[in-house]
């Protein structure tokens, strides 16, 4: 089922590239897209990945791109604030853009500083890692069709952040159950 859902994940955000560069750009649209990408492939790649050294360039390269579309999609919020009336499009874009790059730097921090780590912490990294792609993925179906959610409201931009609110506490509740079942 692990295999299916990372599949569909990775087919989805290559079919959101896609629209971003042949039909609509999308500051959003790619950013969300990066971010489920990075998130699914930390949560597979951790499972590879339980012995201390064992990343590959590939993780590096994935996290430090991540990275940078994350400082780009603050910058573009910054262009936003500045340059627009649109302040909430701007708001959104430094939160999620803030975040994309907390999780690379994350990734990046521990390939560079091998932490103490306790037992059962890649079950832990793996559940956070798809519970955030699974978190996105929510995120871009509802702010790609808003008015399944709430037509014709002026309170849409909740829809950026309401599945992180609901899903964040989710999925640490279940990585903490499943840490302490290994345990």
């Amino acid at each position: 089922m692990g295999r299916i859902y990372v599949g569909a994940m990775w087919w989805i955000c290559l079919s959101a590239w896609t629209i971003i560069s042949f039909y609509r750009f999308s500051a959003f649209l790619m950013v969300i897209a990066v971010l489920t990408f990075h998130a699914s492939f930390v949560g597979v790649r951790i499972l590879r990945r339980k012995k201390e050294g064992s990343e590959k360039w590939y993780d590096w390269a994935v996290s430090i791109v991540t990275l940078l579309f994350g400082i780009g999609i603050i910058i573009y919020g910054g262009h936003l604030y500045f340059n627009t009336p649109n302040t909430i499009l701007a708001f959104l874009c430094v939160l999620f853009g803030v975040f994309t790059s907390l999780n690379a730097t994350q990734d990046l921090r521990f390939f560079i500083r091998k932490p103490e780590v306790e037992k059962g912490w890649w079950i832990k990294q793996h559940i956070g890692a798809m519970g955030g792609s699974y978190i996105a993925a929510i995120t871009a179906f509802a702010v790609q069709n808003p008015n399944i959610f709430m037509p014709g409201s002026s309170y849409q931009w909740l829809l950026w952040i309401l599945p992180g609110v609901i899903g964040t506490p989710i999925v640490s509740l279940m990585s903490k159950k499943w840490v302490r079942k290994l345990a």
